[in-house]
Order: C-alpha cells, then sequence, then structure tokens
C-alpha cells in the first residue's frame, strides 16, 4: 500500500492504478468527487494487501497548509513585525513594556526562534519595549579600526559583536559560526560579567550577531529588558 495521505485527486488516480489497486473514498467531496486531498488512509502506508486490493481514503476539499518558517523580528519595528507575521501566516503574543496597550515600538527577543518551522497560523512569542536598546560601542584594540555595532570584530580565537536571548536549554546557546559542541565563554562588555555555554543550535548568519543566549543565561549578565547587549565570545 503506498502513502497516499497529502497527495492529490490525480495523483492518488495515477498511483493506484500504478499499483493495480482500487480505492473508495469518504469525507468532503467525496460524493462528486469534487476532494481535493486525501486526510487519512487505511490500510496503513507499507501495509502488503492482494493485487486488485482496495483502500478506503478520508479526503477532504481543502488542502492542508505547509508548516511555516518563523522569520527573524528582533529589532524589527511595531509595523514591521505586523507585516512580517502577516505574509507568514502567523499569529504573535507580545509580552513586556507596552505589549497590553499596543504602544511598543521594538521587538527585542522571540521564541521560538528564527528560522524554526512552525505550523500554519501557529503563535510566537515577542518581548517587546516602548524604547529601543542602545548598544553600547565595546572598548577592544582590533588590528584595524571597526566600529562593533556595525559589524563583527574577528580574532584568531573569539569574536566581538551583540548577543540576544531566547527560550531555549540553560547552559546552551546558538552561533552561525563554530560547530556544535564547542564551549564558548561570553563576555559582557558593558558590566564585565561572564558566563560559558556549550553550542548546540544555529542561528541565522546576520548583522552582527555573534551568539543567542538562553534568557537564563542572559539574565546572569543583565535584565532581559535589554534585549541586546555587546558582548565578546571567546573559544
Amino acid at each position: 500500500m503506498p502513502n497516499l495521505v497529502g497527495r492529490s485527486r490525480l495523483a492518488v488516480y495515477r498511483t493506484m492504478r500504478h499499483d493495480g489497486l482500487y480505492f473508495a473514498t469518504k469525507g468532503p467531496g467525496s460524493a462528486n468527487d469534487h476532494w481535493a486531498v486525501v486526510a487519512a488512509q487505511s490500510p496503513r502506508p507499507g501495509t502488503v494487501i492482494a493485487w486488485h486490493g482496495q483502500a478506503e481514503l478520508t479526503v477532504s476539499t481543502v488542502a492542508p497548509h505547509t508548516a511555516r518558517v518563523v522569520p527573524r523580528l528582533v529589532g524589527r519595528s511595531r509595523a514591521g513585525v505586523y507585516a512580517m507575521m502577516r505574509r507568514a501566516q502567523l499569529y504573535f503574543r507580545t509580552v513586556g513594556p507596552g505589549s497590553s496597550s499596543g504602544k511598543w515600538l521594538v521587538a527585542l527577543s522571540q521564541s521560538p526562534r528564527p528560522g524554526t518551522k512552525v505550523a500554519w497560523h501557529a503563535e510566537v512569542v515577542i518581548h517587546v519595549s516602548t524604547t529601543r536598546p542602545v548598544v553600547q560601542k565595546p572598548v577592544v584594540t582590533a588590528t584595524k579600526p571597526t566600529s562593533a555595532t556595525a559589524s563583527v570584530i574577528n580574532g584568531s580565537n573569539y569574536k566581538v559583536g551583540v548577543a540576544t536571548w531566547y527560550n531555549y536549554v540553560p547552559g546552551h546557546c546558538a552561533t552561525w559560526y563554530l560547530p556544535k559542541g564547542t564551549r564558548i565563554t561570553v563576555h559582557d562588555l558593558t558590566t564585565g560579567k561572564s558566563i560559558t555555554c556549550i553550542i548546540s543550535d544555529r542561528e541565522a548568519h546576520e548583522s552582527n550577531h555573534v551568539v543567542d543566549l538562553d534568557q537564563s543565561q542572559f539574565n546572569e549578565l543583565e535584565p532581559l529588558s535589554r534585549g541586546v547587549i555587546s558582548v565578546k565570545v571567546s573559544w
């Protein structure tokens, strides 16, 4: 028995004719043969049945929606968030200053993280603020002058840029440039505090972000309301 779930009417007819099998349908559109997609089947895929055996298909007139990819919302304005989520066909819920009144200005962090695949119309939680975070320029020694607020400062075993947070596993973090399993030290260039974490997730290679921390570890460096902080990542 082939796997027919999710297939169109034309694909089902072709597959079953090719395999020498019959089928009966039930559900919306089955009476007038106007159904669009298979929602379920019996026997299950992979079952061995006789030649000219019959499958029972539960069908629907509406094709199922495919998974959506969560866009990067951190740093975007209220209008930008609404536009991106409408385009992705996802819902969102805001927490933080201005969330109850709808007067927030910028997204500081999000969960799930960007790039995560979720169901159509799934909800994304966004931590927002009525003021834009100020990313202080770190004082570092580099081989040539570079603005950490515009790009990443690279060393042989470190990078300087910004960090944000998302709801992840305590003690674990995400980068785009180091292999998973690498233990890194994240040094807050504003407060002087440091934490260590193990890379077990992958973040999008974008702007000057050098690490995404779990919210509990970010909170060890600075309050979650800061959203974005200047850090030096070493390994």
